[in-house]
């Protein structure tokens, strides 16, 4: 065959792209809509929202997304230990008996990181409006009564709505004893109220408390047991009060 005659014939011959070789369609894209957080005093969360594609169609069952949470300030995000999957319309809703709080008072976000034929996306943020307590100033006047005699417990108690702690007034605050010998950090049941004094204007609270002629050592604590806005709040470390 002539030179030209063969270059004719390749000229001639068309070439088609296989399919599989095409570019693939982009990924669908994604909204993660109807966020919500709740919490309650004891640091338990319930949050729940739906997946779904940008018209609102659903993405179906065993979609996993995963929850990130940054402290009061709006900094140090970081992912909670379990991922949530989604039901069968798209919607997704945490345990609160196995989810805790990472930061009271933070914000929450979700993120899906996309799966075959949809695109990854990331929810806008809310925020826990619960906001945290604590108390400073503990103090215990003598851990060495006389029996018969009495001593005094003090603190105030503080709240932390903004950036800065403040005074929380009018709220009561459970000062509590459990003996000497019992499993008193593991055994709730083991506590007995003294008083339940309630916090002043700066927040402060105080009780003097009369220890008994046949009185044993006990451990003193006080116990914030939180509200509709507020968290518990309560002494980690007891104070050991024997008589003498």
């Amino acid at each position: 065959m002539a030179l030209g005659a063969a270059t004719a014939a390749v000229t001639a011959l068309g070439l088609t792209v296989p399919a599989a070789a095409q570019a693939a369609p982009a990924p669908g894209a994604t909204k993660i809509t109807a966020l919500r957080a709740t919490t309650n005093a004891t640091s338990r969360l319930t949050l729940s929202g739906r997946l779904t594609t940008r018209a609102g169609a659903t993405v179906g069952a065993g979609r996993t997304v995963v929850i990130e949470t940054a402290d009061d300030t709006h900094r140090r995000w970081t992912a909670l230990g379990k991922t949530l999957a989604t039901k069968a319309d798209g919607t997704f809703q945490t345990d609160p008996r196995h989810t805790g709080v990472h930061y009271r008072h933070g914000y929450y976000r979700v993120r899906f990181a996309g799966a075959p034929g949809l695109a990854a996306t990331l929810s806008g943020e809310v925020r826990d409006r619960r906001i945290a307590t604590r108390v400073t100033g503990w103090k215990v006047s003598t851990t060495h009564p006389r029996r018969g005699g009495s001593f005094t417990v003090r603190g105030h108690l503080q709240d932390k709505p903004g950036t800065t702690w403040k005074a929380l007034k009018g709220r009561r605050v459970s000062v509590e004893y459990c003996l000497k010998g019992g499993d008193c950090l593991n055994d709730l049941s083991l506590w007995h109220g003294l008083s339940n004094y309630k916090s002043g204007a700066k927040g402060h609270f105080s009780n003097r408390i009369h220890v008994g002629a046949k009185a044993k050592p006990i451990y003193i604590a006080y116990t914030f047991y939180g509200d509709t806005t507020h968290y518990v709040t309560w002494l980690v470390k007891p104070t050991l009060v024997s008589p003498r």
